[in-house]
């Protein structure tokens, strides 16, 4: 007994959502068991990355491009901005009370978020200027094309232009 096609292909697009739905579940498992390993094994530090981490978590949110460009720039400079706090944590003895003292600081706060924000200007403004540069090598180059046609009309006449001459 052969299958009906029209019932495979029904079920064909199901597989793909439901695909991408496991991957998403099994990215969450992951994230849930490396924070509480994260958190049993050090605390301070867990501490310290969730509540700097946050403008990534808000930019994963809101981030509907399917390649996750927003969460990639606002993502690393989080984790740049996050760094020196790390270290300094380590560096001070990886305790409550030195993570108690990171975060009491104002311009911690201002690091850490701070370089969110950098990382959504980059993401806001790139494409705008990424458009000047476009336009500036377009304009430059019709001025090129526009300089040798004429160099071409110069040495070959007018013909060159397709255009023939009156009388022929």
């Amino acid at each position: 007994m052969t299958a009906d096609p029209t019932i495979v292909d029904k079920a064909e697009p199901m597989a793909k959502p439901a695909g991408r739905a496991a991957r998403r579940s099994a990215s969450a498992t992951v994230a849930i068991v490396l924070v509480t390993l994260l958190a049993a094994t050090a605390l301070p530090l867990c501490i310290l990355l969730l509540t700097g981490l946050v403008p990534s978590m808000v930019a994963a949110l809101v981030d509907r491009y399917r390649a996750k460009y927003l969460t990639r720039t606002v993502g690393f400079m989080n984790l740049a901005g996050l760094t020196p706090l790390v270290v300094q944590l380590w560096g001070a003895g990886h305790t409550m009370v030195d993570l108690a003292d990171i975060l009491s600081r104002p311009i911690n706060w201002l690091t850490m978020y701070g370089a969110a924000g950098i990382g959504w200007v980059l993401f806001l403004g790139m494409p705008s200027l990424a458009r000047v540069f476009v336009d500036i090598r377009a304009d430059q180059l019709q001025r090129d094309l526009k300089a040798r046609a004429a160099g071409l009309v110069r040495e070959w006449g007018e013909e060159v232009m397709g255009k023939s001459k009156p009388g022929s």
